[in-house]
């Protein structure tokens, strides 16, 4: 595993330096969560995407969800999502699909707090199009959602930061 200096970027995604930020509550706790293994279900999962937009919700109404606002959030983004984008519906499905696979690891991994849902529905959005090719800017995205773009980087950064874990296990 690899040490984070006091100097570096905190890795909860706040954009301060660790030792402003989390530095002293690791110590505390032992250390930061560094490594995130998908569960097999969460694995096999991102593989059997939906066949259309009835199904994607369906499934966001069967998933865990540790609090009602992340199901909300999904609810109320991905059929935004699917309509505001014109895409190859199975492409579009699949790569909606996977952002709400991990939106829900997410959700149940790291608990994450906000007060209004749009800037994790930008970040979600974000991660969409630049999967989907879709070109947007981060300030457009911000504007969509009504939040300042420095909330966007710091909602993105945690997702981000969520989905590199997976993959240095995965």
């Amino acid at each position: 595993m690899e040490k984070i200096g006091r100097n570096d970027a905190c890795h909860c995604g706040s954009g301060k330096k660790y030792k402003k930020c989390c530095m002293e509550k690791d110590r505390r706790s032992g250390g930061p969560r560094r490594h995130i293994e998908p569960s097999q279900d969460e694995k096999l999962a991102m593989l059997n995407a939906p066949s259309s937009l009835d199904e994607l919700m369906t499934r966001i109404g069967q998933m865990k969800w540790n609090q009602p606002s992340y199901r909300e959030l999904a609810e109320e983004l991905f059929p935004q999502l699917y309509e505001d984008y014109e895409y190859n519906e199975t492409e579009k499905l699949f790569f909606f699909y996977n952002a709400l696979i991990i939106w829900n690891g997410f959700c149940q991994k790291e608990s994450p707090k906000f007060r209004k849902p749009g800037g994790f529905k930008a970040a979600l959005d974000q991660l969409c199009t630049k999967a989907l090719d879709i070109p947007v800017t981060q300030s457009e995205l911000a504007a969509k959602y009504e939040v300042a773009a420095t909330t966007l980087s710091k909602c993105s950064a945690q997702v981000n930061q969520f989905m590199e874990q997976l993959g240095k296990t995965g």
